[in-house]
């Protein structure tokens, strides 16, 4: 029974070292090749912008897309589809905001949830079957870039 729990133990702390987080580091591992989608062009005063958006579509349907920057660090993600997807690996360290905020509302009734603070800003809501949300790193954004285009 011992030997048992200790290997839970090994292998819970294993899985997660073995999903690292995506906001404001590097595109998560959900398990699939996720698909690169055309590097997109902003156009600024000092020249154009390049940022790359990958697409993963998880097991359960739900799309997840990544914004990275041209040095590879996602400022931006999104999600949409019949489930949520694991938003511990997707939000990386600004899951603990997200779940302090959460933590602060009251439960009934509420299927949105929204949190801007400096150093995050937080979109979620939906209810069974129909999931959506975005989040992103205000000061990693590129020049010119508007949240609104975050699909």
């Amino acid at each position: 029974m011992r030997r048992a729990l200790i290997l839970m133990l090994f292998l819970s702390l294993l899985q997660g070292a073995l999903a690292y987080a995506a906001l404001g580091s590097a595109p998560s591992n959900f398990g699939d090749a996720p698909v690169r989608q055309a590097a997109r062009s902003l156009a600024a005063a000092s020249g154009d912008q390049v940022y790359t958006v990958s697409q993963s579509t998880l097991d359960s349907g739900t799309i997840v897309r990544e914004y990275s920057d041209a040095a590879g660090i996602v400022f931006a993600v999104s999600w949409n589809g019949p489930t949520l997807p694991d938003l511990r690996t997707l939000l990386g360290d600004k899951f603990a905001t997200m779940t302090s905020a959460a933590a602060k509302r009251p439960k009934a009734g509420h299927s949105q949830l929204a949190v801007e603070q400096s150093d995050v800003v937080i979109v979620s809501n939906g209810h069974m079957r129909s999931f959506a949300g975005h989040a992103w790193i205000p000061s990693a954004l590129p020049a010119g870039f508007d949240t609104n285009s975050i699909e």
